[in-house]
C-alpha cells in the first residue's frame, strides 16, 4: 500500500483552520479573516509556517503523528466533505 505523505502545513490547515484565520486577522489588524478577506491566500503559507515555528517540539510531534495517521488511514470524513 502506498501512503501519501502530508506536510505539517496541510494538516495544520485541515485541522486547525481557526488558528490560521485568527493569525491572519491579527496580522491585518482585523477582528476576523475569511476567504473574503483581501490578500488572505497570499498570507496563508507564511502564517502557517509562523504558527509551526511557535509550536513546542511536543506540539509539532503530535501534529506529525496526526499527519502520519492520516497518511495511513486517509483523511477523516469531515475533512473529505470540505
Amino acid at each position: 500500500m502506498q501512503w501519501s505523505k502530508y506536510r505539517l502545513t496541510d494538516i495544520l490547515w485541515q485541522t486547525r483552520q481557526g488558528d490560521v484565520w485568527a493569525e491572519i486577522a491579527a496580522k491585518l489588524n482585523m477582528e476576523l479573516a475569511n476567504t473574503q478577506t483581501l490578500g488572505w491566500f497570499e498570507m496563508r503559507m507564511t502564517t502557517m509556517k509562523n504558527i509551526l515555528n511557535k509550536m513546542t517540539e511536543e506540539e509539532k510531534s503530535k501534529l506529525q503523528e496526526e499527519a502520519d495517521r492520516m497518511a495511513k488511514e486517509g483523511l477523516p470524513a469531515e475533512i473529505q466533505r470540505k
